[in-house]
């Protein structure tokens, strides 16, 4: 073990042996425990299809992903217009990474309203009687391609990896006594591929929550709510861990203590261990004088950072099929 690997694990030993009391933490999946492989998920829109959208629609290579990311929310919202769905008042709004809110189509599978398959043969059937929608056929033929990614469960799993740092995080915390939570958006069928292919993280878990199986998003309080009432969890001995800031502040209305994580484990250590210094700080000015707020997770909660973001080797073993090109 090297020198800055050893002072990283030191780190993490002093956070979570900060209290004598065992804490709850409470992870996201997409964005802090599993991470995108771009490899193949680029090999599943193929490679071909976005060299010749990049040429013919004029896009710098650079931000060719962002564009893909646009037009395929647009596309599913011209979907759910077409078919008069997204009228309904029932769903959860999710957002993304950017703090975008997801399209109807997507929220209303992550909340388990409306199945992939279900979705999938909607949005491949309408974007068929609509060529018009797209500047060019690779463009059409890159989001046909993703839809079909997203929602085919075996498509969709392949198209994650693991976290490595992740798993040595809940590990220790494991190690430490500390309880392990998931809370994430997620819907059941992907779901269930994923815990099968990586038991050696699920394993460690106490018990899990999904927007699939109680049909409601992150950041409704809903979620929230099942969470702390179905494991019987106290609000302010829990940790919460997820990638996007508008989940972090509805956890922190409710009392959860709550950091927002982008991929760097040590700047999570870090950030978690200030967040609990301000809070004995707290406590200790209340007791000796009486004249600062008790705290509670709402009023120590500020801990929310833009960790740095880093970009983890992406796997070369990429076991989908190549993409229609």
């Amino acid at each position: 073990m090297n020198i800055r690997s050893y002072a990283f694990y030191m780190l993490v030993s002093i956070v979570l042996c900060t209290s004598t009391h065992t804490k709850d933490f409470i992870f996201d999946f997409g964005g802090v425990l599993f991470l995108n492989n771009k490899l193949a998920s680029f090999r599943h829109i193929g490679m071909c299809n976005v060299a010749e959208c990049s040429i013919r629609l004029r896009i710098n290579p650079l931000y060719i992903d962002q564009h893909i990311k646009k037009t395929l929310f647009v596309t599913l919202e011209k979907v759910a217009k077409v078919h008069d769905l997204n009228t309904d008042t029932t769903y959860h709004v999710a957002y993304d990474d950017k703090g975008n809110a997801l399209p109807f189509l997507l929220c209303a599978w992550l909340q388990g309203t409306m199945k992939a398959t279900e979705i999938r043969e909607l949005v491949e059937t309408t974007m068929s009687r609509h060529p018009e929608w797209f500047g060019c056929q690779a463009e059409q033929r890159i989001i046909q391609n993703l839809v079909h990614m997203i929602l085919t469960p075996e498509l969709f799993v392949d198209s994650v990896k693991v976290s490595d740092a992740g798993i040595a995080f809940v590990k220790r915390c494991k190690r430490e006594g500390h309880k392990i939570y998931g809370l994430s958006n997620w819907d059941t069928e992907s779901f269930a591929l994923l815990k099968k292919n990586h038991p050696e993280l699920f394993d460690l878990f106490d018990g899990i929550i999904l927007s699939g199986q109680v049909h409601a998003n992150k950041p409704h309080e809903t979620i929230y709510h099942t969470l702390l009432d179905r494991y019987q969890l106290q609000a302010e001995n829990c940790w919460f861990i997820d990638d996007q800031k508008e989940n972090v502040v509805a956890a922190q209305k409710l009392g959860i203590n709550a950091v927002v994580h982008n991929q760097n484990f040590q700047k999570l250590i870090k950030n978690i261990r200030l967040a609990h210094a301000q809070s004995l700080s707290l406590r200790k000015d209340f007791t000796n004088h009486g004249s600062t707020t008790p705290t509670s997770a709402k009023s120590t909660n500020s801990a929310m950072i833009d960790g740095e973001k880093i970009s983890p080797t992406d796997s070369i073993d990429a076991s989908c099929l190549p993409a229609n090109e």
